[in-house]
């Protein structure tokens, strides 16, 4: 069942939630954004849901809500940033700093990221960055969650060993949108199930399996205690070597090359990364012919389609959507998760 409630009340909700988790005021405005504009844009995984994650993170000490993240140097154009188990959002910001700021400087920046809260959204640093102004930048992300929240079982395997650790890609184009690849190395997210344990409705097909490798439909089978199932890698029952082979990359490039956990050897839970960012005005050919070189390989694809309904690019559209959201003025959620947040930010509701 599901509640309809306006947005800026949703918003103010959240914020007094997490002011009350002693999140500092414009922290917390800048969380409830982000959370909202997912939930607003198509993206409920990684929506409102979260917010009662974030606050039990404050209380049990995975998040400090009052961190900031903090960055240094191994070489002029390689950053660590340290998340200090930060907000995802400011460690985004941050990460789009640091590495506009090294990719503009030396041409090729790398930014490797450790413990991070939850980060979000890769898309949001691939936006940022490919559609940086007059001066774009081609980006490269990896994530995994420092060796913890394994949901995942291995090709070949019946027990979880792997997050659903997601990947990045992101390309400059003529457009407002630019070329944004943001998909977990997994058939779905984690959120993705949650969302349905929620809405109390079965997952569909192929997403769920149990030991056996049995298709498992009911989404609460991955939050029992021990798990009657796991996540599939991307790929399924046919190619699930495919997405299990970049899960470990993942772990691979986060864990072993940037220095954050991974699952031999796990950190402290939140989300580790590699991130590479190129300027592809140092490239050959210059940003105006690789933007419009980009543009030809994106409209051969397009045109596959019917002329009323082409080919769609990864990232395209979304700064539509970005303005509707801007203009929506109620939602619906389900009635439980509204119920949580209500009751996080002191809501005593009469009984009927």
């Amino acid at each position: 069942m599901k509640t309809k409630i306006a947005v800026q009340e949703l918003r103010e909700l959240g914020q007094t939630a997490l002011i009350r988790a002693n999140t500092p005021a414009e922290v917390a405005a800048l969380v409830m954004d982000d959370l909202l504009e997912n939930e607003l844009t198509g993206y409920p995984s990684h929506g409102v849901l979260r917010l009662a994650d974030y606050i039990g993170d404050i209380q049990s000490g995975v998040l400090n809500p009052a961190a900031i993240p903090a960055v240094s140097l191994t070489m002029p154009n390689i950053a660590i940033v340290d998340g200090c188990r930060a907000f995802g959002v400011l460690v985004r910001q941050e990460l789009i700093l640091v590495l506009q700021k090294l990719a503009l400087e030396h041409g090729i920046a790398i930014a490797c990221l450790r413990d991070a809260h939850h980060l979000g959204r890769l898309a949001a640093i691939g936006r940022s960055l490919a559609g940086f102004n007059d001066h774009p930048l081609a980006v490269i992300g990896f994530s995994n969650y420092q060796g913890n929240g394994a949901r995942v079982a291995p090709t070949g395997g019946h027990m979880a060993r792997l997050c659903t650790n997601p990947l990045l890609l992101a390309f400059p184009t003529h457009t407002a949108d630019p070329f944004v690849l943001d998909m977990s190395t997994s058939t779905v997210s984690e959120g993705f199930i949650r969302r349905h344990v929620q809405e109390n409705k079965p997952v569909p097909p192929g997403c769920l399996v149990d030991a056996e490798k049995n298709d498992i439909r009911d989404p609460a089978s991955l939050y029992d205690i021990p798990p009657r199932a796991t996540i599939q890698p991307l790929g399924g029952n046919l190619a699930g070597h495919k997405g299990y082979g970049l899960a470990v990359a993942m772990e691979l490039f986060c864990g072993a090359l940037a220095g954050a956990g991974h699952v031999a050897r796990p950190g402290s839970p939140g989300n580790g990364g590699l991130f590479l960012v190129i300027d592809p005005s140092r490239m050959p050919g210059g940003i105006d012919t690789i933007r419009s070189e980009a543009e030809a390989i994106m409209n051969y694809c397009r045109d596959s389609g019917r002329p009323e309904a082409p080919a769609r690019m990864p990232g395209e559209g979304y700064s539509t959507r970005h303005n509707e959201a801007k203009n929506t003025i109620t939602l619906s959620l389900p009635t439980s998760v509204l119920a949580e947040i209500r009751h996080l930010a002191g809501v005593i509701l009469k009984e009927v």
